[in-house]
């Protein structure tokens, strides 16, 4: 099952942990300069027990400083970043994450071939009127977790917005990718969402050429999507090269 991926820290976040690490440096020295001089205007026969006692809390400020560190970064930052970078309901990334990650990853000819879908759940403003917001809800929050069971590990996975996902698979054919997307929708229509027996989307792909950004390639994907609902939902369309 993919996940967002690793605590990606934006410049912004690693501005301020270098704020954090300078100020908490700062005080550091700043405490470590008035002790020094107040150990030097004590006399000299009673710095010994000072000087052990000045290492002693030199190594446990080292110690909280750490630990206070690493409880900022790793825990209270990375979960804002995560609730900051990754839709609730779905567990899918938010758009501008996806966008970024995306953007950096086709830049990498590693990647190559790459496809990214377009999918949008059908009829799913009838869902939410005929059986309320809470049904229309659990379907996508199954449709996201179905979708983060059936991708690879590399693949990047997104809530564009509304029913809408996108999906970008790296070192993929569009052949494949639509044989991905078709296993994805058939597990939705066999997948009961009470009190519904089941759901389905259609979507639209499209395989990235060489020269090409994410951008360009989304749009076509998007113009697929368009057809596929146009030729009667719950279809899978290339963008002329793999039709259903």
């Amino acid at each position: 099952m993919p996940t967002p991926g690793p605590f990606r820290p934006s410049p912004a976040m690693s501005r301020l942990r270098r704020l954090l690490t300078g100020s908490l440096l700062a005080m550091g020295l700043l405490l470590g300069g008035v002790v020094l001089w107040a150990i030097l205007g004590t006399p000299a026969p009673d710095r010994g027990r000072l000087w052990i006692a000045l290492a002693v809390d030199s190594v446990l400020f080292t110690i909280l400083v750490l630990g206070l560190q690493w409880i900022v970064w790793h825990r209270l930052v990375a979960f804002w970043q995560h609730r900051a970078t990754v839709d609730d309901l779905t567990g899918l990334l938010r758009p501008g994450a996806f966008w970024a990650r995306t953007d950096e990853a086709t830049q990498m000819r590693g990647h190559w071939p790459w496809v990214i879908v377009y999918a949008d759940l059908d009829d799913f403003k009838q869902i939410n009127d005929q059986y309320g917001h809470g049904t229309g809800d659990a379907v996508l929050q199954t449709w996201g977790r179905i979708l983060r069971n059936q991708a690879r590990q590399t693949d990047i996975l997104s809530r564009l917005g509304g029913e809408e996902v996108g999906w970008w698979l790296p070192h993929t054919t569009c052949e494949e990718a639509r044989l991905a997307v078709e296993r994805v929708l058939s597990c939705c229509q066999t997948t009961p969402v009470d009190p519904l027996p089941g759901f389905a989307f259609s979507a639209g792909l499209a395989q990235g050429q060489p020269g090409e950004s994410v951008w360009e390639a989304a749009r076509r994907a998007d113009l697929a999507l368009y057809a596929a609902k146009r030729a009667g939902k719950g279809r899978v369309l290339g963008d002329g090269t793999v039709e259903e």
